[in-house]
């Protein structure tokens, strides 16, 4: 097995790892975006050896491991193979020149690095708002391993997430959130209900409405639940951890409501548009999450699991409500 740098034997830290002249920016987490600083590049200076070796603990599986080969471009999809998908690790091994995207996922778990991430979700969800941490439900970190001048096409998340940079450069490109005409109630259906990581569509008329991050090591920017974005790589390989929280009104609540709808609709019912009855909107994502638990304990009495059940989940320490 690859061997692990020094400094990451030790990884459990107690200084704060978001810069104290930042800070207050987090009021506005889940609001807009906006760039802070960070001390991560130096408390986990990973390498690519590094993540090689992460990749080879992790378990095997979607829910933990995903990469894509070939070039993309700004209106590619998640689900794009632009080029022939090569092993793990041959694009681990060949990142300097193969065009690729690799992101581990769940690694706040790991027993090398996790201690300093979970420190991370923990420091964030502190300095955030109280209207935000009283929303979140739970937290994960993931890295993003990128080949040297590689775009990551735009899309959207429904995680509020940040994303810290730890080697290389890249540029960010993030537009506001909550203009529907960016993000169109369509899109939004698309994503939360049938699932299609891919709803996000470009629109090339609305790129002077992005506000630019130019990232490097000890740089972070901030994406809101369901905030369009886009990432141009710089000159070379780049490494950076996303962090992700997810939200009660989000994952817990809205999701369910577009999913109920997306089925009644194939079922000829028009269930009306989340949001305008709130009411209404409590007893769809009611009724699907009881759905989706009939489910799941069906896929248990079949002995089926799904890839990734069962890791532990981070969740927040409520230090300061």
């Amino acid at each position: 097995m690859n061997a692990v740098s020094p400094i990451l034997q030790n990884t459990s830290r107690t200084a704060e790892l978001v810069d104290a002249r930042d800070r207050d920016r987090f009021a506005n987490v889940n609001l807009s975006p906006f760039g802070f600083r960070h001390r991560l590049a130096l408390e986990l200076p990973l390498t690519v050896t590094d993540l090689i070796a992460l990749s080879e603990r992790l378990p095997d599986g979607d829910a933990f491991k995903g990469w894509q080969n070939g070039i993309t471009g700004i209106s590619d999809g998640w689900n794009q193979r632009p080029a022939e998908r090569l092993t793990l690790a041959d694009t681990l091994a060949g990142i300097e020149t193969n065009n690729s995207l690799v992101v581990l996922k769940h690694i706040e778990q790991d027993d090398i690095i996790g201690p300093v991430l979970r420190d991370l979700l923990q420091d964030m969800f502190d300095c955030s708002s109280r209207r935000f941490r009283e929303d979140v439900i739970m937290g994960e970190c993931l890295v993003f391993l990128n080949s040297p001048g590689r775009m990551t096409a735009y899309h959207f998340d429904l995680e509020a997430s940040f994303l810290l940079q730890l080697a290389g450069s890249k540029t960010v490109y993030a537009w506001p959130c909550g203009d529907r005409a960016i993000v169109p109630e369509s899109e939004i259906a698309a994503y939360c209900g049938a699932g299609n990581l891919s709803a996000a569509v470009y629109k090339p008329d609305l790129r002077h409405l992005a506000q630019t991050y130019y990232l490097e090591p000890g740089d972070g920017v901030h994406f809101p639940s369901l905030g369009p974005h886009c990432v141009q790589n710089g000159d070379s390989v780049s490494i950076s951890i996303n962090v992700n929280y997810d939200v009660r009104s989000l994952h817990g609540s809205l999701r369910h409501v577009y999913a109920f709808n997306q089925r009644a609709a194939k079922l000829g019912v028009k269930a009306g548009q989340p949001g305008t009855r709130p009411l209404a909107d409590k007893a769809k994502a009611k009724a699907w999450i009881a759905a989706l638990g009939a489910k799941s304990a069906a896929r248990r009495i079949l002995g089926r699991r799904r890839s990734g059940e069962g890791y532990p989940i981070w969740e927040p320490r409520n230090t300061n409500a």
